[in-house]
């Protein structure tokens, strides 16, 4: 979960150069419906992606199927497609928060928006939650919407954090988030949240780095290989390792952000100083 900026493609000028290659398969078909699609992008980027607000494009059916075939394999109008695939695969994912992305999602999906099958600003990068979530949009109450990383300033925000309790080597672990039903997004932040972020290994993730940090604390954050003198302390080191997280990956809804806040939980917090501080305890040995 995180702003991202758009892609700086001029899908204009594509989808025109696409209709007048006579070297592809859907030439001279795509001509007609060039009007209509082109306006369609205008009417996207005007409405921020918000699905609510996006209007439908007519196409045909035999439009929409070469559309789908370019964007399987994009002839060189649409090589923008490749090199979004290819350039952030390694970059968090801004649809979960995972670690890295790989794929491209379509966020209003093919299935129902056939006319933004190669529309940049409806491709989004995002980690396999992208077959996870199939086709999932909207929801049944006003409002239920998945969030649009290109265009929803909300997940500039810090929307999630880890939760921990029972603690010890292996705590129960879940997620949280930091925002209530008075924020003005609240009822999309908690549809993508539940239809997203939730559906995927995030919990898993979070467990293994507890355990790491029990095992051996700078495995985790670096300067906790020193036994911190104070609860204060402890708390500074955690929020300076919060910040450099953030700006490693450019949004504070990745996975080791999500993790080290939930750490700033006070009770979590006091209870992690309590192990440091131990009697007769190693520096950057097991917290039992």
């Amino acid at each position: 979960m995180n702003r991202i900026p758009r892609p700086i493609i001029n899908d204009h000028a594509a989808l025109q150069a696409l209709a007048g290659n006579e070297g592809v398969e859907s030439y001279p078909h795509l001509h007609g419906a060039v009007a209509d699609i082109l306006q369609g992008y205008t009417q996207y980027d005007a409405a921020s992606g918000n699905a609510f607000n996006v209007s439908h494009v007519n196409v045909t059916l035999v439009i929409e199927k070469y559309l789908k075939a370019h964007y399987k394999s994009p002839p060189k109008d649409l090589k923008h497609i490749k090199a979004m695939r290819k350039d952030t695969g390694h970059r968090a994912c801004p649809m979960c928060g995972s670690l890295h992305s790989g794929t491209l999602d379509h966020l209003l999906p093919q299935s129902s928006h056939g006319a933004f099958v190669v529309f940049s600003h409806n491709l989004v990068p995002a980690c396999k939650c992208n077959s996870q979530r199939k086709t999932t949009l909207l929801g049944l109450n006003a409002g239920e919407r998945i969030l649009h990383p290109y265009f929803d300033d909300c997940l500039s925000e810090r929307l999630v954090v880890a939760s921990f309790e029972d603690l010890g080597l292996i705590p129960k672990v879940g997620l949280k988030l930091c925002v209530d039903d008075k924020h003005p997004d609240y009822a999309a932040i908690a549809f993508h949240f539940r239809n997203i972020v939730q559906q995927t290994t995030v919990t898993g993730y979070l467990r293994d780095k507890w355990i790491d940090l029990f095992r051996k604390p700078s495995l985790v954050v670096r300067e906790l290989k020193h036994n911190p003198p104070t609860v204060d302390a402890l708390r500074e080191i955690l929020v300076e390792e919060l910040a450099l997280l953030d700006d490693a990956h450019k949004g504070k809804n990745n996975w080791n952000s999500i993790f080290v806040a939930g750490l700033l939980e006070t009770g979590v917090t006091n209870w992690l100083f309590q192990q440091f501080d131990m009697p007769g305890r190693l520096p950057d040995t097991p917290l039992s």
